[in-house]
């Protein structure tokens, strides 16, 4: 088994998340595991690393959410483009994955747009819970008034689709303007995030 090392881009998101995070503490597990401690709450960060070279992760367990009310899903999205002058660590920080609760961070945005979508359509919509999340895929819960239905929703590189499943005791009709509306927040969220 190959021995893995400290990422240069472990170490930036680490220090990136103190900075923002105020009153928070560090403490290193290992080369591979941070825990920033924000109160009595804690984040907690691994490198993982795939069978090729290119295929670095940096997972990141966030249970009380912190990253998201602390506003920082889009400074972690797009942190290779703060570095100037080191071009190893703005490689490391572009080649790397950051997992978020199970979640890649724009499938992550994806999600929260989703939601914000169906809320538009109607404030039938009710967010339940997620069920399922597995980096680009999410499985959640949703309510539309008193029936309850599962919406999967794929992240690929070019489109992200939508899949409402319902219990086969669901009523017809409303089935169908939820299938409507799922149409209309599929295309939404990939004219926002693939530029369809």
């Amino acid at each position: 088994m190959k021995k893995i090392e400290e990422s240069p881009a472990l170490a930036y998101i680490v220090k990136t998340l103190t900075k923002a995070i105020a009153d928070s503490k560090v403490e290193q597990k290992s080369a591979t595991e941070y825990t920033i401690k924000d109160g009595n709450d804690e984040i907690v960060l691994a490198q993982t690393s795939g069978d090729n070279d290119n295929a670095n992760a940096i997972v990141i367990t966030d249970k009380r959410n912190i990253i998201f009310s602390e506003d920082l899903l889009e400074t972690l999205q797009h942190l290779h483009k703060t570095v100037k002058g080191d071009d190893i660590l703005k490689a490391s920080l572009k080649d790397t994955t950051v997992i978020i609760n199970g979640l890649d961070i724009e499938t992550d945005f994806v999600f929260q747009a989703v939601k914000d979508f169906l809320d538009q359509l109607s404030n039938s919509y009710e967010f339940v819970q997620t069920v399922e999340t597995n980096v680009t895929k999410i499985g959640a819960g949703f309510k539309f008034g008193k029936h309850i239905f599962r919406l999967n929703i794929t992240n690929e590189p070019n489109a992200i689709t939508l899949e409402p499943r319902f219990v086969a005791s669901f009523d017809a009709g409303i089935q169908k303007t939820i299938a409507d509306d799922i149409v209309k927040v599929q295309l939404a969220v990939n004219k926002m995030f693939k530029k369809l």
